[in-house]
């Protein structure tokens, strides 16, 4: 028990830090607004460079804190990987969740959360540099950070089947309260996309397929 509550312990301190750093990774992308830059256009390849570099180091970071962790807090379950058939198989069955998803959500009345006014905002500001940021770096880090990191120190008993779901839904809900307020009207959206992904990690044991389907909902939203 002991054991347990100084691995929770660590592992909210480790998640909360590297929040943290991945927001001061992501620096670059608000640097035009900070620094008072107008026809922002004109310096979108400045800031895709310099993100790129703060993403490639973050990204670093995070895989060597991943595989750290592993070695002291391995999830069994996670590590016991599945056939390949069974990944694509998997991967299938939650695309198809994310399309009816993605049709369903626009037919519920839901106000559009803040995290999505400030993308639609930053598109028509820098659109390359915003695209880059939520449709190839994004979906790298948060998967790496969300799920990857998040299962290494949460819910190692997942071969129990009640502890899979209730790890996925902490995990949808974790995810949600990270774009928006868990109190507002849109937070469902996040929460149900959050808990498609881990579903996604979890079924798959691969966080690769996981990266895939987050790189398509946010390729699919962008456009």
């Amino acid at each position: 028990m002991k054991a347990k509550i100084s691995r929770y312990v660590l592992g909210i301190i480790t998640i909360w830090v590297m929040l943290f750093l991945y927001q001061t990774s992501q620096l670059p992308v608000h640097m035009p607004e900070m620094i008072g830059i107008p026809e922002t256009r004109n310096y979108q390849w400045l800031f895709i460079i310099l993100v790129t570099i703060t993403s490639i180091l973050f990204i670093w970071l995070e895989l060597y804190t991943i595989d750290d962790a592993r070695r002291y807090y391995g999830n069994a379950y996670i590590e016991h990987q599945p056939t390949r058939n069974h990944k694509w198989l998997m991967f299938g069955v939650m695309f198809l969740a994310l399309i009816i998803f993605l049709i369903v959500e626009p037919l519920v009345k839901t106000p559009m959360p803040e995290n999505e006014k400030m993308i639609e905002q930053s598109m028509k500001g820098m659109p390359i540099l915003t695209a880059y940021v939520e449709i190839v770096l994004a979906p790298i880090i948060e998967e790496l950070l969300f799920r990857r990191l998040f299962f290494v120190f949460f819910f190692k008993g997942m071969a129990n089947p009640w502890k899979r779901v209730l790890g996925i839904v902490v995990n949808g809900l974790f995810f949600a309260s990270l774009h928006t307020s868990l109190l507002s009207p849109g937070m469902w959206v996040y929460a149900v996309m959050g808990m498609i992904f881990a579903t996604t990690y979890v079924t798959t044991k691969d966080i690769k397929y996981s990266i895939a389907l987050h790189f398509l909902n946010n390729l699919i939203s962008v456009i």
